[in-house]
This record gives C-alpha cells, sequence and structure tokens, in this order.
C-alpha cells in the first residue's frame, strides 16, 4: 500500500516564503486595511491637514505597543513640548507617566541642529528601552537641515536604514497644507518612504459637516486598502469603519 506524498503546491510554498512579519498599529479598523499591521522595520508616513488627528494616531500607536504588546515606544517631538503631548492623551484614560516610569515609553524634544544629531539621539534612546516603535514629529522640520531637497531625501532614506538595523517601526509624522496634492512639504517623502498613510476631513454636503477619514496611499510588501475609510475621534481614541461609506 502507497502512502500519499505530502505535496505542498508551488502557491503555498511562495505565500510561506514571502510572509511578512507586521507590527499592529493598535487603532480599531485600521490594521485590517494593511494585512494586519506595519511592516516590521520600517518607516511610514503619516500625513494629514490640521485637525485630521495626526498626534492621537501616533500616540495612540506607542500606546498600544508599549501597554498592550510588550514593545516599548519613543515620542520624539521637534516641535511641542512633551508635557503638552502627554496631558492630550489624558482623556482617552491613558496612563502614559506610569508607562514612562516603567521606562516602556519616552516623550522626549531633543535639542538638535544637525541631522546626525538627530540620528544620534534614536539611536541611544531606543538602545535605552528597548524601544520597537518610533514616532518623529513633525518630521518636515527635517528639510531645514539642508540646503536642498535632495540632502533632504538622503536623510530619508539613511533612516530607513537605521530603523532596519535598530529593529524599530516608525511613523514619521508630515504636514499637507490645505489645497496641496502631495503628502509632505517637499512633496518627496512619500518617494521613499516604505508607506504613506493620509489623514483628512471630508465635506458632507449632506450632512453639511466635515468627516475625518483615513486612506493607505502606499504600504511596501503589502496588499492594502485603497478605499477612503470614516475614522473618528471617541474617548478611547481613534477608530476606523472600514465597512462604512464616507459620502
Amino acid at each position: 500500500m502507497k502512502v500519499a506524498a505530502n505535496l505542498v503546491s508551488p502557491m503555498e510554498t511562495t505565500q510561506k516564503t514571502f510572509m511578512i512579519s507586521r507590527l499592529p498599529i493598535g487603532i480599531p479598523g485600521v490594521d485590517e486595511l494593511i494585512e494586519g499591521g506595519l511592516p516590521r522595520n520600517s518607516l511610514t508616513l503619516l500625513a494629514g491637514r490640521s485637525g485630521t488627528g495626526r498626534h492621537t494616531f501616533a500616540m495612540q500607536y506607542l500606546y498600544h505597543g508599549a501597554a498592550e504588546m510588550d514593545e516599548p515606544g519613543i515620542y520624539i517631538s521637534l516641535e511641542k513640548e512633551p508635557e503638552e503631548i502627554i496631558e492630550s492623551t489624558k482623556r482617552f484614560g491613558w496612563d502614559v507617566n506610569a508607562l514612562i516610569r516603567d521606562k516602556k515609553l519616552a516623550v522626549i524634544k531633543p535639542e538638535i541642529q544637525r541631522f546626525d544629531s538627530l540620528k544620534k539621539v534614536i539611536e541611544d534612546h531606543v538602545d535605552r528601552i528597548g524601544a520597537k516603535r518610533l514616532v518623529i514629529s513633525p518630521f518636515s522640520l527635517l528639510s531645514a537641515y539642508f540646503e536642498n531637497v535632495y540632502g533632504a531625501r538622503k536623510a530619508l532614506s539613511e533612516l530607513t536604514t537605521v530603523m532596519k538595523k535598530l529593529d524599530c517601526t516608525a511613523l514619521a509624522i508630515t504636514d499637507i497644507k490645505e489645497g496641496d496634492m502631495v503628502y509632505s512639504s517637499t512633496g518627496f517623502e512619500e518617494f521613499v518612504a516604505g508607506g504613506v498613510i493620509a489623514l483628512d476631513l471630508v465635506f458632507k454636503k449632506d450632512s453639511n459637516s466635515y468627516v475625518r477619514t483615513v486612506f493607505i496611499r502606499k504600504m511596501e510588501k503589502t496588499n492594502h486598502s485603497l478605499k477612503l475609510v470614516p475614522i473618528e475621534i471617541t474617548s478611547e481614541g481613534l477608530k476606523a469603519y472600514p465597512d462604512a461609506e464616507v459620502f
């Protein structure tokens, strides 16, 4: 009696070979838009206009990792004071200060004048708390360290390499001006970053009001959604509704 061999189809072999390790963002409804999470060790732009929820999105990403997945995180603010950032999270019931005391989270505003100084700050703090998640806000300010966009573009590429070296997954917040059709202040960052998550405000004529939306413009190594998805700020943080329609 012959026993049938345990054969694996070529398609199954390919799927196993190219399995991508992912890091869940932790915002209900968002991870299912990107096959379960961000590709690990990647750098993704979090782009949006004023009032779209970028900073809440970024802090929820860090809080979820630190509080629920034992993945320490770092928020590097190049503009706002750490106290202001921490205070804004209290409305959601997030005990950020406890996570900071336990060295699960760091919110810092470094004094830097050169891009190399920022890299050193990132490397030191990631090593200090074993960070797996990183937020840089606003990434747009980094362009001021360079004489032209080519230097800034090279710097972003270097940061992507640093993330892989440190085994860390980053979100870089970028500003979108009203009326602009690009996802960054210079228009080049979206071509270098591994992903682009765009937050926006869309006007609904039938209700004479605006609705917040999330759109995955780009995500490497991911069969991501191309749908404009409504998202709202609840008492527990951001929540997206993939099955709902914006219009």
